[in-house]
């Protein structure tokens, strides 16, 4: 009974300290509750002193600028303006002597590629010029062999020149140069040069009767007119008795 009663006992005991355990920490969290408060009311005190006092230090700055200051700093921009629009005329003068450049390069390029190919067609007319010289005896040459008697021997060397000839004649209608030889066409002074007017019964008076030399086209142009006879027509019986009497 004793021994129950003790054990009782220290049940109470126990229940007893759990309950001061228990105030205890019900009283240390409301102590330390309202220190936090106070922190924090600290900090928000803090930053908005801060703020003030950085609001404050550019105002401070903006008002410690003088007049004069101010009039300094204006005149350092109206000089840096300046200094940019000075720049941007001599960049858009820049921009525009390149572009005279790029056209006078241009320029110079085309008039070197014209006057080199007029220097070309000037040296190919001289030596076409010469090579008609030849052309000239070629065909004198084989006007005459047809005149020839043709034997065995003869022959081979007849048609050894006339070969010789076309082939001549090809190479030169390969540079652009074309025979003229307007036998039966109507006179035309742009293309033919007369050398004589003589009359015809079977011609159109301004035929041409006959070629004294041969011309030649370059590519179409006139390079030498042929040397022609042109027919005209023959005067009447009546004519004639006039110029006798």
């Amino acid at each position: 009974m004793a021994k129950q009663k003790k054990s009782d006992t220290e049940q109470t005991s126990e229940s007893a300290s759990e309950g001061s355990d228990s105030e205890q920490v019900d009283a240390k969290s409301q102590t330390d509750t309202p220190a936090e408060g106070v922190k924090t009311s600290a900090s928000n005190e803090d930053e908005s002193t801060c703020d003030s006092v950085d609001e404050g230090d550019v105002e401070t700055e903006v008002e410690a600028l003088e007049p004069a200051e101010i009039e300094l700093l204006k005149a350092e921009v109206n000089e840096l303006t300046s200094k940019v629009i000075d720049l941007e005329g001599q960049l858009s003068d820049a921009q525009r002597e390149v572009s005279y450049a790029k056209a006078e390069t241009l320029t110079v390029t085309r008039r070197g590629r014209e006057d080199t190919t007029r220097a070309v067609n000037r040296a190919k007319r001289d030596l076409l010029t010469r090579l008609m010289l030849v052309a000239d005896t070629f065909q004198q040459t084989s006007n005459e062999l047809e005149k020839v008697e043709k034997d065995d021997q003869t022959d081979v060397i007849v048609s050894a020149v006339q070969m010789a000839i076309k082939e001549f004649d090809k190479v030169l209608s390969g540079e652009g140069l074309e025979l003229m030889n307007p036998v039966g066409e109507t006179f035309d002074p742009q293309f033919h040069e007369a050398q004589a007017i003589v009359p015809s019964e079977s011609e159109q008076p301004g035929t041409i009767i006959d070629v004294l030399r041969v011309g030649y086209l370059l590519n179409g142009n006139v390079l030498r007119a042929p040397q022609v006879v042109v027919a005209k027509e023959t005067p009447s019986n009546d004519d004639e008795a006039a110029d006798d009497a």
